[in-house]
């Protein structure tokens, strides 16, 4: 009884390999016919998509390095914070603020940035308004595209 189930076994393994060979399925010829079937745009997709994962890692690692120094640095920060004490209070104040910055600093590059953002925006509405494309706009304001492109679906309705 074994002996007949191991020749019926046999028998099945072997027209197995037999139409194995016979078929283009078998995983020889599924790649002969993915290998003949490579045009250049699956090729051109390929090297963008390698490109693409390249900057990919590269901005992670730059942030996971910008994170570190964030992090050295707010550990740097509290430990160097002075401990108030009521007879130097004055010149830790001053220290503090030697080191923080005085905040009237901190304030003015955020109107002057906002400043820059409202003349760029009401520049970039009168050069529609002029009826330029959107390539000359972003050649004469000396910006991308996308962020003209940007600004007028944000701004200008």
């Amino acid at each position: 009884m074994t002996a007949l189930l191991i020749f019926i076994g046999l028998i099945l393994i072997i027209l197995n390999v037999i139409a194995i060979k016979k078929q283009n399925k078998s995983f020889d010829g599924v790649l002969g016919n993915a290998m003949g079937d490579v045009k250049n745009n699956d090729i051109i997709v390929g090297e963008l998509r390698q490109e693409f994962s390249e900057s990919i890692l590269e901005l992670q690692s730059e942030i996971m390095d910008m994170k570190e120094i964030m992090e050295k640095n707010n550990k740097s920060i509290k430990n160097n914070e002075p401990m108030f004490n009521k007879n130097e209070n004055e010149t830790i104040i001053e220290e503090n603020n030697h080191i923080a910055g005085d905040k009237t600093d901190d304030i003015a590059p955020i109107e002057e940035l906002h400043n820059d953002n409202s003349s760029k925006i009401e520049e970039i509405k009168k050069l529609f308004s002029e009826g330029l494309s959107l390539d000359e706009i972003s050649e004469v304001t000396h910006l991308g595209k996308g962020e003209v492109l940007l600004i007028k679906d944000l701004y200008i309705r």
